[in-house]
């Protein structure tokens, strides 16, 4: 087991969460990142919360075994879930599809000019 006063990184695929309000985010790409937004103040409903918890005691394992960076962000993205919190790259084709279904469409019955082939 490693010592918690000097863990090295235990790296993970990078996840976005939004944890800072819309439309800002904060990246991670270690076990650390994950417990240092899970522990933020900027996490919602932390209290009595059991995912949130068994999140937080598997990022903390993980870094005590050195190893265990896919179970830690599992745990991470199903605690992000329960909160509300969106994450990239895992919610990004929700995210786009939400905003492509209310931008404005724009139809014309013309068709674009064929510059390859003068008339």
């Amino acid at each position: 087991m490693s010592d918690l006063t000097d863990p090295s990184p235990v790296p993970i695929k990078m996840i976005t969460a939004q944890i800072h309000g819309a439309g800002r985010y904060r990246s991670a790409r270690t076990v650390a990142d994950l417990a240092g937004m899970l522990i933020s103040d900027d996490w919602p409903n932390k209290a009595g919360d059991p995912i949130f918890q068994r999140a937080l005691v598997v990022c903390l394992t993980a870094l005590t075994d050195q190893s265990g960076g896919d179970r830690a962000r599992k745990a991470f993205i199903a605690a992000a879930r329960t909160a509300g919190i969106a994450l990239l790259p895992e919610d990004a084709p929700d995210l786009i599809g939400s905003r492509m279904s209310k931008a404005p469409r724009h139809r014309t019955g013309n068709r674009l000019p064929d510059l390859h082939h003068p008339r």
